[in-house]
């Protein structure tokens, strides 16, 4: 599940005042990628634009980093990499997410089209000299504002594969079968599940399944129901139905999370497995 955790809603930005004032001028947060998505964390590069920072190319970040206006847990200060240029600095800063320890306040503001971040505390290099910082951004779905650098889906979903029985001469029945984790400490409810097994770029069967609760900390399997066209499946599989064989397939879907105030945020799958015909 790439985009699993990753969209928010738009609460009030940071204000940018000047140094005039007094007060310490804030930046902007630019990106955040994803590095790592594991069953416990998540890892991620959140890149930002800051007038200020310590000193040194590799410092200490210690403060609060928030979406939605709810703060994250962090835990331990964050390491942030700091490039001075003509404009101000480059700062990227390494973050290290348990995922059991994000409140369930934070689904209540989930939004599917943005995720709003701010950050507010201090920077540190090696000789311990501090500068506060602040920065706020609001950063789009579906854009290189949040992206994921590697693959994600597989750590929380997975297709055992899709199993064919009782053929006739139009129409073939079966089941697929895919597994959802919810590395949360709280439930997430899905709406809908739309699914579709493909062989190669051949479409063979498709389905919907409604209503569905994600336990917290559990992996849910789902049997999902199918039908193909009996000249589909053959087309498809070949030889490998006479024989009662096996290929490899995809289940590609499209979950629907309830999230925030009545509304549902998407996520993609496209998850590798097989398909068989049982004889």
């Amino acid at each position: 599940m790439r985009r699993f955790f990753l969209s928010l809603l738009f609460p009030v930005l940071l204000p940018f005042p000047s140094r005039a004032d007094g007060r310490v001028p804030c930046g902007t947060v630019d990106a955040l990628e994803i590095t790592s998505l594991t069953k416990t964390k998540l890892t991620a590069f959140l890149r930002t634009s800051l007038p200020v920072a310590g000193d040194g190319g590799r410092q200490t970040f210690a403060g609060e980093i928030a979406v939605a206006n709810t703060p994250l847990p962090l835990g331990s200060p964050l390491t942030a990499m700091v490039q001075p240029g003509p404009g101000g600095n480059s700062v990227v800063f390494l973050v290290d997410l348990d995922l059991a320890k994000i409140p369930q306040a934070l689904l209540g503001v989930l939004h599917p089209v943005a995720l709003d971040v701010t950050l507010n505390g201090s920077l540190a290099g090696p000789g311990g000299a501090k500068a506060p910082v602040c920065g706020a951004g609001v950063l789009k779905v579906g854009t290189p504002e949040l992206r994921s650098s590697a693959p994600v889906g597989a750590a929380l979903a997975g297709f055992s594969g899709a199993r064919f029985t009782g053929m006739t001469l139009t129409e073939v029945q079966g089941k697929a079968t895919a597994s959802f984790f919810n590395p949360l400490s709280f439930p997430l409810d899905v709406k809908d599940l739309v699914y579709a097994v493909w062989i190669g770029d051949r479409r063979i069967a498709e389905g919907e399944h409604h209503g569905l609760r994600l336990h917290p900390g559990r992996e849910t399997a789902v049997e999902l129901p199918i039908s193909a066209s009996s000249a589909d499946l053959l087309s498809a599989l070949g030889s490998a139905v006479a024989g009662g064989g096996r290929v490899a397939g995809r289940l590609v879907a499209r979950v629907s999370l309830r999230v925030g105030r009545d509304q549902i945020l998407t996520v993609p799958l496209d998850l590798p497995g097989s398909v068989e015909v049982m004889r």
